[in-house]
């Protein structure tokens, strides 16, 4: 029985540069255990290029020539870096005969003053031919036997309403004729690009190389497919709003669904499709720290954590509709969305109380004025009738979801959500929950929604529960409690997920301040150099930092300046 199929997808950011290039071959020819196959995307910022090209030819032709040159030795430098002997030359050569073709296309474009779908889909897709040559050829230099392929030959879809569809059977069968002058080498993959039934160039869309990995890892009924990106996997929360978010270990297909759907750092919904048919583990990894573990996408309950992940949405408006015309009147929402659905306006979240008096929803912000337009039209009669009191928009709002499976029939949930927000001083405007409980979602005005993603984050223990710690009087009791502190802080950690930071000291007339923490370790030699003049003000805003949930002031003092504060940092 043959060794099954690893398949590896590759981004932009991966192959920025010749350095890029090198560790990713690196990492292909380091992990090769059985079969190996990797689809790349475009060097990073080379299909924009691409793309800027059509414009360039209907708008401003003339700026052609200089665009079309620096797409050239971008890829000319990365050749002679990265590629010796006579693969260096063959690939400029073979590049060059590309760039013959784009500019056919692009004149053929000037001409006709627009760019046709199928020439936008030529044109920016030999981004990803380029990269798979490439790395291709870098690999072969390597002694590791390798090929390239190009999806276009193999991969055939249908553009439909909701995107893409494959035709599996025709794709699997191009496939399976061209693997057989590829059985035992590294395969390189295009990502992106496809081909239509009658073998025009088409693409997968935006972001379609994630989508292309998912597809050929069903196609060869991969063991796994690894998604290496520039992170070290999912997120608990956005990483530049809670820094104390940490790298999610597991993930179950349905919980990565929800986090990216709400707009965490996670792979499309729709990408992860031809996986879950086959139940394909997907893996999340950073290739610039391949030594990270990543996160794992896979098949299961949802085990671990009751709440996996928070995420934020922003730039939302929530639209309302109210009457008292709408009780117990059949086909209300069905009017209501079918008229979204023709205006093109998709809705990110639904709210209705049991009362049936009023429906909201989400939309992004730069649809809300379109939105009710549409609403008022479909409910023009009932309005003048006074049926339906009006529609209203509230704006500049965020969706915060929290994720898991492990919610599922675990009263409190909901608890610990709403408690959170309320401790935070964030108001909640409207709330949706599904029948499956992997996710509750909250409408917050938009200005809150950084506050709150600490505070639920914090609420969840999704990260050690963090201390902002200050001490006043660092003498002899002082002195002391600092170290019991420098002592046990590991073991609070590993025991208690306690994260405990001095992050200030003062005394009677200075103070040391500390970014993230001060080192224990040596405190006193810190200590010893600190010159900044106390400022109790400055000192209790800093040890109640924003994006640390909890904080405590000691006081070790035996200062009546001191104590005057006591009020004001206790509230």
């Amino acid at each position: 029985m043959k060794p099954r199929w690893t398949v590896h997808k590759f981004g932009g950011a991966s192959l920025a540069g010749a350095d890029e290039y090198r560790r990713v071959a690196e990492i292909l020819t380091g992990s090769r255990n059985g079969r190996c196959a990797a689809v790349v995307s475009a060097s990073f910022g080379i299909t924009d290029r691409l793309l800027s090209l059509l414009e360039l030819a209907v708008a401003r032709p003339a700026a052609l020539a200089a665009q079309i040159e620096d797409i050239r030795a971008h890829h000319e430098d990365l050749a002679h870096d990265l590629l010796g002997g006579t693969a260096g030359p063959e690939y400029i050569r073979a590049f060059g005969e590309d760039l013959e073709t784009i500019a056919s296309v692009l004149e053929a474009i000037e001409l006709l003053h627009s760019a046709p779908p199928e020439a936008e889909s030529l044109v920016s897709g030999y981004g990803e031919i380029w990269s798979a040559r490439l790395l291709s050829g870098l690999i072969a230099e390597q002694g590791v036997p390798s090929g390239w392929l190009n999806a276009r030959d193999v991969l055939t879809i249908e553009q439909a309403e909701l995107g893409p569809v494959v035709d599996w059977q025709d794709s699997s069968q191009r496939l399976n004729e061209t693997l057989a002058d590829h059985r035992d080498e590294l395969l390189i993959i295009t990502g992106y690009v496809a081909r239509t039934a009658a073998g025009i160039p088409t693409t997968l869309g935006r972001n379609g190389s994630d989508f292309s990995a998912s597809i050929f890892g069903s196609l060869l009924e991969a063991e796994t497919v690894v998604i290496w990106t520039n992170v070290d996997g999912v997120m608990s929360g956005d990483p530049r709003v809670v820094k104390e978010a940490a790298v999610i270990p597991q993930l179950t297909y349905n919980e990565a669904m929800e986090l990216a759907y709400f707009g965490a750092r996670v792979i499309h919904p729709g990408t992860m499709a031809p996986l879950i048919e086959r139940g394909i583990p997907l893996y999340i990894r950073n290739s610039f720290r391949p030594e990270q573990p990543g996160t794992c996408i896979a098949p299961g309950d949802g085990e671990g954590n009751q709440v996996k992940g928070i995420t934020i949405i922003d730039s939302m408006a929530l639209v309302n509709l109210e009457g008292a015309g709408m009780i117990g009147v059949p086909g209300t929402a069905d009017r209501l969305f079918g008229a979204l659905r023709e205006a093109g306006i998709s809705v990110v979240m639904i709210s209705q109380g049991s009362s049936e008096h009023s429906i909201c929803f989400a939309v992004p912000e730069k649809h809300a004025d379109s939105a009710r337009d549409v609403v008022c039209r479909a409910f023009a009669l009932e309005m003048d009738q006074g049926q339906i009191q009006g529609v209203g928009i509230q704006r500049r709002c965020s969706i915060l979801a929290v994720v898991g499976d492990g919610m599922r029939g675990v009263p409190g949930v909901a608890a610990t959500l709403f408690n959170a927000l309320g401790r935070a001083g964030v108001n909640v405007r409207a709330i949706a929950q599904g029948a499956s409980e992997r996710n509750i979602s909250a409408v917050i005005d938009g200005e809150e929604s950084e506050r709150a993603l600490r505070a639920v984050h914090s609420g969840f223990y999704l990260s050690p529960q963090t201390v902002s710690i200050g001490l006043l009087g660092p003498g002899n009791v002082g002195g002391v409690l600092l170290d019991q502190i420098a002592g046990e802080r590991d073991r609070l950690a590993a025991d208690s997920h306690l994260d405990l930071r001095v992050r200030a000291i003062a005394s009677s007339g200075r103070m040391l301040l500390g970014t993230r923490t001060i080192g224990l370790e040596g405190w006193r030699d810190h200590w010893a150099r600190a010159d900044a003049p106390l400022d109790l003000e400055a000192f209790g805003r800093h040890v109640q930092a924003e994006h640390i949930p909890h904080a405590v002031i000691i006081d070790c003092s035996a200062s009546e300046k001191v104590a005057g504060h006591y009020a004001e940092w206790l509230a």
